[in-house]
């Protein structure tokens, strides 16, 4: 009866120790390059004995708490790292990474604290270029890159930037073929070349990243001055017309002022015409007689017709006298005045006005 007691008793208490253990191990999932270093680390709360380290299916390492690593395949190494707490902490390590390990990485603890598994991914890097190049292109003329890769796995996720930022993906293709273990693939990127810009083709794995730069140069297209000359010499040829129209209208407007001065002057020409030109004979004028000697030249004298002289002794001042109206003589073809003086006989003559 006490034995069974005695077993009831170590049976609790490792039932016990159990349910208050715990086991953590981190990191859960790791991505490196193949050939690298990769290590987890396994943190356990309470006391145990004996820690097991698989890699797939294969046992790589097992540990004792109180000897250390007692068995081991090559490449994969563990050390204590413990601070002092109870259970205490290990870090397993896989030197040398290769595809084969690729897959689950469980940590196991006999007893009741179970096993923790984490994830291998092995990734290779590969090649990467642009095999176009630095390029020169006239602008807003289509430049194509193009971006060659070689020896990766997993296919890596590309992608184009410009000056730094993330070109479209509409403006590049991408395409991976499977070759041995690897991949190789093609990335053509083609744009409209606008300005100077630095191009970057990169492929990106979670364990590495590949980047590869090249220079766009562009060259500025002459201005093209045929539409600003058209537009000019529109304008030109509008003002031009319409100075041209105003300088007709202004033309025919002094062309038709010159007609009305001409018919003006013309009209008054005619009523200056049409006036009777009854003209008068001043009788105040007579010839001087003139006589000659042998002593001396010859000597003139005024002298008064009978018609003047009776108009002067009418009228009140000897001064002042009327000039009775007559016909033109020259007009009716006579040369003698009223009186019967011929006046082409005198070559001198004087002339006596009373106004």
């Amino acid at each position: 009866m006490d034995a069974m007691y005695k077993y009831m008793f170590a049976f609790l208490l490792l039932f016990g120790s159990g349910v208050g253990a715990q086991l953590s191990l981190d990191p859960l999932s790791a991505a490196v390059l193949l050939g690298s270093t990769v290590s987890f680390k396994a943190n356990v709360t309470a006391e145990w004995r004996v820690m097991t380290w698989n890699v797939g299916p294969l046992l790589v390492l097992t540990i004792l708490r109180t000897d250390g690593v007692i068995q081991s395949l090559p490449r994969y190494v563990a050390r204590n790292i413990s601070t002092g707490s109870t259970g205490g902490a290990w870090e397993f390590s896989i030197v040398d990474v290769q595809k084969s390990d690729t897959g689950p990485v469980v940590c196991t603890i006999q007893g009741f604290f179970g096993s923790k598994t984490a994830t291998l991914q092995v990734q290779e890097q590969g090649t990467i270029n642009i095999s176009s190049g630095n390029q020169t292109v006239n602008q807003d003329q289509q430049a194509e890159f193009r971006c060659e890769l070689s020896g990766w796995f997993p296919a890596p996720e590309v992608s184009w930037l410009l000056d730094g930022q993330l070109a479209n993906t509409s403006l590049y293709n991408t395409t991976f073929q499977e070759q041995g273990s690897t991949f190789n693939g093609t990335s053509v990127l083609t744009m409209k070349a606008v300005r100077d810009a630095t191009v970057q083709c990169r492929a990106f794995l979670s364990a590495a990243t590949g980047l590869q730069t090249v220079y766009l140069s562009v060259v500025p297209t002459p201005t093209d001055w045929t539409v600003l000359i058209a537009v000019v010499l529109s304008f030109s040829i509008a003002a031009l017309l319409v100075l041209l129209i105003i300088l007709i209208f202004f033309c025919i407007r002094r062309k038709k002022e010159k007609e009305k001065e001409l018919r003006e002057g013309r009209l008054q020409g005619r009523a200056v015409a049409a006036r009777p030109r009854n003209g008068t004979i001043n009788l105040g004028f007579a010839m001087d007689d003139r006589t000659s000697t042998d002593q001396g030249p010859a000597r003139t004298h005024a002298r008064m017709t009978p018609s003047v002289e009776r108009d002067l002794s009418q009228n009140d001042d000897p001064r002042i006298y009327q000039i009775p109206p007559v016909d033109n003589p020259a007009r009716n073809g006579a040369n003698d005045f009223p009186g019967g003086e011929n006046v082409m006989e005198y070559r001198k003559h004087r002339h006596l006005t009373h106004v």
